[in-house]
């Protein structure tokens, strides 16, 4: 694979010269390098057509979005002081057009709940308030935002209308039926959004697990489960396999789960720390961040498995 070297202004970044992963320097789980750089990348999503990939990076003294589409330099999409992170899948709506994304202001530990144009930087601000808020996504129809909020010490799943603004007269409505306890990354499931995908565990001393459940909170389900942390839920692109994260092993892999049986596949297997799967909507291949080479982490792609 020929690489190119950019800069995109205070990272330095080394692309992929293709939107499609190829043999270079393979890893012997069968993992490559598809795009390094001096910081980490992070928090992977992808356009809903597989086209653009979204990540977290640092630049200029802050923590903010990239998009690249493996051809050219990633471009930096958000500009403000705060640290901005994108969501989990469903970040990227196609009906609406928009991706939601959170704003932190590291020092009050507020948080806010965006959204800006796929083609464009124009800002909406959803929600601003006094609490934590953070992994949103938007429902399959694009016109509502489900996310989490810390309000009484556990992360929980509200919802709010596409149009909601911090002026709203209406409240964000905590969704009921969901277990207690702490819950991150939520999203619907990509086809008919009957199922949504959240991490969660009961408590701050216990393991964190893989859950769906309907968008009531009805036929809740563990999968894969073990006594290990489980993080870091992506659907593939259908209704029927999730990718996470997991150190079930010592250290964290990336997995694949179908949701009907429970089967498991090891994606990745290599000593460092494989996070953040990013399973493209539309070609049969992964992308994860890791710390493989030295201790920056960097965005690797590997091939999607036979699946049974």
């Amino acid at each position: 694979m020929n690489k190119l070297t950019v800069t995109a202004l205070a990272a330095i970044l080394i692309l992929a010269a293709c939107n499609d992963p190829e043999e270079d320097q393979t890893w012997p789980d069968g993992s490559i390098l598809w795009l390094s750089g001096i910081y980490a990348d992070t928090a992977l999503s992808w356009s809903p057509y597989g086209d653009v990939l979204f990540f977290s990076s640092y630049s200029t003294g802050a923590t903010r979005l990239f998009g690249t589409d493996g051809l050219s330099a990633p471009s930096m999409r958000t500009f403000t002081s705060m640290d901005e992170f994108i969501g989990p899948l469903g970040a990227w709506n196609a009906e609406n057009g928009r991706i939601v994304y959170t704003a932190l202001n590291a020092d009050s530990m507020r948080s806010q709940i965006r959204s800006i144009a796929g083609n464009d930087t124009y800002v909406t601000v959803h929600i601003m308030d006094s609490l934590l808020n953070a992994f949103p996504t938007y429902n399959i129809a694009g016109d509502s935002i489900l996310y989490c909020c810390k309000v009484t010490g556990d992360w929980r799943l509200y919802q709010i209308p596409f149009n909601h603004t911090p002026d709203s007269l209406n409240s964000p409505v905590l969704q009921p039926g969901f277990p207690d306890g702490d819950m991150l990354r939520p999203s619907y499931c990509p086809n008919s959004g009957n199922w949504v995908l959240f991490q969660h565990r009961a408590g701050s001393s216990d393991d964190w697990d893989i859950m769906i459940a309907h968008p009531d909170g009805s036929d809740q389900r563990i999968l894969a489960q073990n006594s290990a942390d489980d993080i870091h839920p992506t659907w593939g692109p259908n209704d029927e396999w999730i990718a996470f994260s997991s150190d079930r092993t010592g250290n964290y892999e990336i997995y694949l789960t179908d949701v009907n049986n429970d089967t498991l596949i090891q994606l990745t297997d290599d000593p460092a720390t494989d996070q953040y799967p990013a399973w493209n909507p539309e070609k049969n291949w992964i992308a994860f961040s890791s710390d493989r080479i030295g201790d920056n982490t960097d965005i690797f792609a590997i091939d999607e498995p036979d699946l049974p």
